[in-house]
């Protein structure tokens, strides 16, 4: 079998709170986000045996805890994520995707072979507002065919997909001055994960976004939010949702606690 491969971290503590893990990272995505990091990774070809990602997990199996797939859009690779995954539970590592939420279909068959430990989903926009998503994805250029109805509708079945199967679960938002980052912004974002899931406990993470390897050579200027403004955003989450985290460089994971002292 061939993977549409782009790279590999033999050993990561960033990409899966709590675990040390080897991470994959896979090539093409359908959404063209003008802030993404890995926008290198959104087209071309990098037709690998997958026979070499074996091995390169194998190589990282002694000191990881889990495999972690990642994008571009890795779930765009139905056979490849299921082989890997299935690879890494054999050899005894959880397995985690990080995903934009467009393939439930591919999704709802690893819950049901049991192959998923944990399933990161981006919520990119409010997923009441079609119009929004569509073009913070990038779903309202020429450069991508994905229909944006059909990304909200999509991404919300994902994530009800997962909470029916009992995966763990977290959603996030990366947040970018000026863009998809202010304070009604994440209220919307946050009321609308509570009207799709009525759970108020939904694990929900901020993400400080970093701009300097945007897609969009335009926003590489924008100054990333400080851990005090972020804090702030979260505040703006939590009339809605209460499991509320923050991810920054200066302090990375923090569960935040908005109860009076």
């Amino acid at each position: 079998m061939k993977v549409n491969y782009g790279s590999c971290v033999p050993i990561s503590t960033v990409d899966w709170h709590g675990h040390v893990s080897v991470v994959l990272f896979l090539r093409n995505c359908p959404f063209r986000c003008p802030y993404c990091q890995n926008h290198e990774l959104l087209n071309g070809s990098g037709l690998t045996d997958i026979s070499v990602l074996e091995a390169a997990i194998k190589k990282s199996r002694p000191f990881v805890s889990s495999l972690v797939l990642l994008g571009g859009e890795p779930l765009m690779q139905k056979q490849a994520v299921m082989h890997l995954s299935r690879f890494a539970k054999q050899n005894g590592l959880l397995v985690g995707v990080h995903t934009n939420g467009f393939y439930p279909q591919v999704l709802d068959e690893m819950i049901k072979e049991k192959l998923l430990d944990k399933i990161f989903i981006d919520i990119k926009a409010p997923l009441d507002d079609i119009e929004v998503y569509g073009r913070v994805t990038g779903c309202d250029t020429s450069q991508v065919r994905a229909d944006p109805a059909d990304a909200v509708r999509n991404v919300s079945e994902s994530v009800l997909l997962v909470i029916r199967g009992g995966v763990e679960l977290e959603l996030r938002t990366t947040v970018f001055r000026g863009f998809m980052g202010d304070a009604a912004d994440i209220g919307r974002i946050a009321a609308s994960i509570l009207s799709l899931t009525g759970d108020r406990q939904v694990h929900y993470v901020l993400q400080q976004g970093l701009a300097e390897n945007a897609a969009l050579e335009s926003m590489r200027c924008i100054k990333p939010f400080s851990r005090d403004e972020m804090l702030e955003l979260a505040r703006s989450a939590h009339g809605s949702l209460e499991n509320i985290w923050i991810r920054t460089r200066e302090q990375g994971n923090e569960k935040l606690n908005f109860e009076p002292v």
